[in-house]
């Protein structure tokens, strides 16, 4: 989990902090890297690991951005799976114990994502639906998970040596990462069902900055070529550009009507989802053993 200057957001790390302790599956390990934080928020995250000592703190004094974070995460990783959390999103209380158990059942996956609910500080507004069996065809459009649902071998991760941290990659490194372990020919899956609370405004759209999007074409190149899609398809290269074009007030609809739930659907979701947050609160811890986060492995 990279963390940076989360000070003034601290009750919302707490809160992503509490998902993962509250986890059906007790053998995790929560490794949080504070990424140069020029605040408070080292000071926040020690309190975090006083109350659990499986909690781990990595820190560093300089912003290296996410890719760097991940990594030192990666390296101090004791378990035989990986999962990625970002620190502002909510884990279902079920979603370790169901990802790790089908990862056991079906070798043939180097690593498993999930739907997601789209959540803001007023509550679930939307459920973004992934596809089960993404293939190389699936990247062209946009990244085929949502990468903080992810969970992963952690000898895969290793085999490809984790993020890339330069500039280059910087806002991009969660689409090359896994389209990188397509091109290695490992291969994920999606469970038809939310275990992750991902933390998008409704509200707003962002714009990136173009050298952002620039960034990302130039990702996507290399990206299409390593998986051999990028004949006929320069179109979906230079998407980011042209969807820089579009008016954010557009931009903004168009994500609101693709994502947003009937408002019955939701509150029926948004009680469901604090209900398993209190029975893991509730919950008997199951014995200790560990990992990054993930499952602890024999050696």
């Amino acid at each position: 989990m990279p963390v940076f200057n989360m000070d003034q957001e601290s009750d919302i790390l707490q809160t992503a902090v509490d998902s993962i302790k509250n986890q059906t599956y007790q053998d995790w390990e929560l490794l949080i890297c504070d990424d140069g934080s020029a605040d408070g928020t080292l000071q926040e995250l020690r309190k975090l690991a006083h109350t659990d000592k499986r909690i781990r703190i990595l820190y560093s004094l300089k912003n290296h951005k996410a890719g760097w974070a991940r990594n030192a995460c990666i390296r101090a990783a004791r378990g035989r799976f990986i999962a990625i959390m970002d620190a502002d999103d909510i884990a279902d209380v079920h979603r370790l114990e169901i990802q790790t158990n089908f990862l056991n059942r079906h070798p043939e996956y180097a690593f498993v994502g999930s739907h997601a609910w789209m959540l803001d500080d007023r509550g679930i507004w939307g459920l973004r639906r992934m596809e089960a069996m993404p293939d190389v065809r699936s990247f062209l459009d946009t990244l085929p998970f949502v990468h903080p649902s992810v969970l992963l071998r952690t000898e895969v991760v290793r085999a490809v040596h984790g993020y890339r941290q330069t500039p280059a990659f910087y806002r991009v490194e969660d689409y090359e990462f896994l389209m990188r372990l397509y091109a290695y020919g490992y291969r994920g899956y999606n469970i038809q069902k939310p275990l992750l609370s991902y933390r998008e405004d409704a509200r707003a759209y962002h714009r990136r900055k173009y050298r952002y999007r620039i960034t990302e074409c130039r990702m996507r190149y290399r990206g299409f070529q390593s998986l051999g899609i990028l004949h006929g398809n320069l179109y979906y290269v230079i998407k980011p550009l042209a969807a820089g074009l579009i008016p954010a007030f557009i931009m903004r609809k168009n994500r609101e009507k693709r994502f947003r739930m009937q408002e019955k659907t939701k509150n029926v979701l948004w009680c469901r989802e604090k209900r398993f947050i209190v029975q893991g609160k509730t919950r008997k811890k199951q014995g200790k053993t560990l990992c990054g986060v993930g499952e602890k492995s024999n050696e």
